[in-house]
């Protein structure tokens, strides 16, 4: 159901009929989707979810929008008879963007939220599903916050089996003593100006 990019060649000899790529803008999609494909669709945006959206390393990149949300839903609401489609989906490691999509369109197609998330997680259990995404999807499908519920928990106990923390929590906590620090140093260089404007010497470490 869900794999990475040079994966999608193992499955070309599986009955797939909906096939779904996530790939980075800019980026041209090397995957080749298997000859059994009824329906397609590829989508460009970057892995980012809401905290390292706030990141200022991050400005230049593309996060996942509502209208990349809705193309999937829609992609998922056209699937009318659960039992007769192959899905697969894939993204740069098929961790991330790839499950999320694949919560996205199950739940769209049909199954309740837990049993979508249940179903990803069982094909992908290292998953860590992009919870920008179900944050987004909540919203669209009304979901009242299931599926980012369910991907903030499983996040937190997939790290804390791994015993270390979240890279996003340590990226952010960076990113904040960054801001404390560049918001010394401008402060500093204001009183500098300041006592040069009086003709004082800004006082050295005694």
């Amino acid at each position: 159901m869900v794999c990475s990019r040079e994966s999608v060649e193992n499955y070309h000899g599986h009955p797939v009929s909906h096939f779904v790529s996530l790939i980075d803008p800019g980026e041209k999609d090397p995957s080749i989707p298997p000859p059994s494909v009824e329906k397609d669709l590829s989508l460009a945006f970057s892995d980012l979810d809401d905290i390292e959206v706030t990141l200022p390393r991050f400005k230049r990149y593309q996060p996942p929008e509502r209208e990349h949300i809705e193309e999937l839903v829609g992609f998922g609401r056209e699937m009318s008879d659960l039992s007769e489609w192959g899905l697969l989906l894939n993204c740069e490691a098929g961790i991330s963007r790839s499950p999320a999509a694949a919560i996205i369109i199950l739940t769209a197609a049909g199954y309740r939220p837990q049993t979508a998330f249940g179903l990803v997680r069982r094909v992908q259990p290292e998953m860590l599903p992009n919870r920008r995404m179900l944050r987004l999807s909540d919203e669209v499908l009304d979901t009242g916050g299931a599926l980012h519920r369910m991907a903030e928990i499983h996040r937190q106990k997939a790290f804390l089996r791994a015993g270390y923390e979240d890279p996003t929590l340590v990226r952010q906590r960076e990113a904040q003593l960054e801001a404390q620090q560049s918001w010394w140093k401008r402060w500093m260089r204001s009183v500098a100006r300041r006592l040069r404007r009086e003709n004082r010497k800004v006082p050295g470490p005694k």
